[in-house]
């Protein structure tokens, strides 16, 4: 009765009320955005004493992006909402000498705990940090793995399927092709998956894939998400936090590339050919025919300095692959016993192009058949994704996928 009533009162709304309430709702979404890292600890003197009131500022090494905070009583400072990035950390308090911390990696949902102390006013420190995915989390007793950029341009994926790299994560088991309806995490059935891109969930209602077909086949895609497309991502498979919801096994964010102050690009294929393959116990004469080609290319850039950046990529994909179908099927001895009104139907279980294989049976009246065939699969994905921070405290991001 409630949920009626509600539908009856939105209809009734005039569309920029309606509009309103829609961004409001969005808004309050993007709060709960998982795919957001922070940056806290406290800021103490030479004898390891708090420093109240020190200003603290986080800058994004890529964009120019700033944030800043102050310290409470107790020395400590909180800097959340940080995107996955490369920071630098500078600290200052009167009558202290200013310190900064370089190279802060802050890698997707990380939350990471950084002290910095500061000498006398006659000393400036600088101090470069490798803060990596594998630091240990003492804020969560979640069970996650981080695959970082390198991570997911250079690991070795057989067709660059994203869905592959879930496997780095405790508890992941491949439970048929290695595609994102067959990966299963604690045990958990694969329904119960979430994919979220940005902090926007993604995955389809049924088969938990982010793409499918009708609501509830699996997507036979490959490029659902183009690696080229994917800046890294995370994923929970144990203990994770009350801020994920959906479902219950694992918890995979996203984040898709951005542009930065600098223009980068890069082009790339990838190559499997039959040439470079042995024959396997169930090709015939010959090896299987195998063409496999992936090419594409990004690139990613301001468009107006510190404000205005744009990132674009492509990748195809280009299979031709020999697929064998092994099956018993009714012998020559068994269709000359059959009786009349079913022996036309006997041939429709052997195909002209199917080859008996000698001595594959040992009954009578089955042999054993084997056809040989082709495959022929053609994709292409395409993203743009445009980011616009016209002031220090709001931003927008717009993201296409194909």
């Amino acid at each position: 009765m409630i949920s009626n009533y509600c539908d009856r009162l939105i209809r009734r709304l005039p569309p920029a009320a309606m509009a309103l309430a829609l961004f409001t709702l969005a808004v309050t979404a993007a709060f709960g955005q998982t795919d957001q890292g922070r940056i806290s600890g406290r800021v103490l003197d030479p004898n390891g004493a708090a420093i109240p009131g020190a200003t603290v500022t986080v800058t994004n090494d890529r964009t120019g992006d700033i944030r800043t905070a102050s310290t409470d009583d107790q020395g400590r400072y909180f800097v959340p909402a940080l995107k996955a990035s490369i920071y630098t950390l500078t600290a200052v308090a009167p009558g202290f000498a200013q310190r900064e911390a370089k190279a802060v990696q802050i890698s997707v949902g990380q939350a990471l705990d950084l002290d910095v102390t500061l000498g006398t006013q006659e000393v400036t420190g600088v101090v470069d940090i490798q803060a990596s995915s594998d630091a240990i989390n003492t804020s969560s007793a979640s069970m996650s793995a981080t695959v970082n950029t390198r991570e997911v341009g250079g690991l070795p994926v057989n067709g660059r399927q994203l869905s592959q790299l879930y496997l780095q994560a405790p508890g992941s088991v491949n439970s048929g092709s290695g595609t994102f309806g067959d990966i299963r995490f604690s045990g958990r059935a694969v329904q119960q998956n979430v994919v979220r891109y940005d902090g926007v969930e993604g995955t389809a209602i049924i088969d938990a894939s982010p793409g499918n077909l009708n609501g509830e086949v699996p997507s036979p895609f490959r490029l659902q998400s183009s690696l080229e497309n994917v800046q890294e991502f995370k994923v929970e498979s144990n203990n994770f936090p009350a801020e994920f919801g959906t479902g219950t096994g694992g918890q995979i964010t996203v984040v898709t590339k951005s542009g930065g102050n600098q223009f980068h690009g890069s082009i790339f294929e990838y190559i499997r050919n039959d040439a470079l393959d042995a024959r396997n116990f169930f090709d015939l004469a010959k090896v299987s025919p195998l063409r496999l080609n992936q090419f594409g290319g990004s690139i990613g850039g301001p468009i107006i300095q510190g404000k205005l950046f744009f990132f674009g990529s492509y990748e195809g994909y280009r299979l031709r692959s020999g697929i064998n179908f092994v099956e018993a099927v009714p012998s020559a001895a068994a269709a000359a016993r059959a009786v009349p009104a079913i022996a036309p139907y006997l041939a429709a279980f052997r195909s002209p192009n199917a080859v008996i294989l000698p001595g594959g049976s040992t009954n009578p009246d089955f042999d054993i058949a084997q056809l040989a065939g082709n495959a022929r699969t053609d994709e292409n994905s395409f993203a743009a994704r445009f980011d616009y921070k016209p002031s220090q405290t709001t931003s927008f991001y717009f993201r296409y996928f194909r």
